[in-house]
């Protein structure tokens, strides 16, 4: 039962960032926090299944070809959302290739990489408790690569502030 909770817990993640994604919105510098906060909640779950399955060799080296899935797969939807200049003001929206190969891509990686740890007795990797920090690291690589290439635009964007909305030329 838990296994399908965490599952559908992190398809629930992927599927708010996809439709938000996809809607074509006001760039806004993010920060780093949700990814941060994700992570160490990811963290605190494989140390309570390191209490229940063994660390492994295999389960290490599954788990690093997972998290570089992630920051590649994360990079590669940075890379990949449209950024343009509407009415004056920076504006994103991520397309179809960057959700079907960025996001369906990462899906299919991770399922393999279960699949593999599952078929090869590697409990630890097989665990989706590693879920949420995978994900951490796949909007953390995203957003660091959309934030530079923002950058890059010599136009006003709304960062995140205390007090609401500010405005800052890059």
């Amino acid at each position: 039962m838990r296994t399908a909770l965490y599952a559908l817990g992190g398809l629930a993640i992927v599927a708010i960032f996809v439709v938000r994604q996809r809607r074509s919105d006001r760039y806004r510098e993010r920060s780093l926090l949700l990814p941060l906060v994700l992570g160490l909640y990811g963290l605190a779950l494989l140390r309570g299944t390191w209490r229940h399955d063994r660390l492994t060799v295999v389960s290490t080296v599954l788990l690093a070809l997972s998290a570089l899935a992630s920051i590649g797969f994360g990079a590669f939807r940075g890379r990949t959302i449209k950024l343009f200049v509407r009415d004056g003001e920076l504006w994103e929206q991520a397309s179809w290739r960057t959700i079907g190969v960025g996001w369906g891509g990462l899906l299919l990686t991770r399922v393999a990489l279960i699949a593999i740890a599952g078929l090869v007795g590697a409990r630890f990797a097989e665990s989706p408790t590693s879920i949420p920090l995978m994900i951490a690291i796949t909007l953390a690589a995203q957003m660091i690569i959309v934030t530079g290439r923002a950058r890059e635009f010599d136009i006003s964007v709304a960062r995140p502030g205390r007090r609401g909305r500010r405005r800052r030329t890059i």
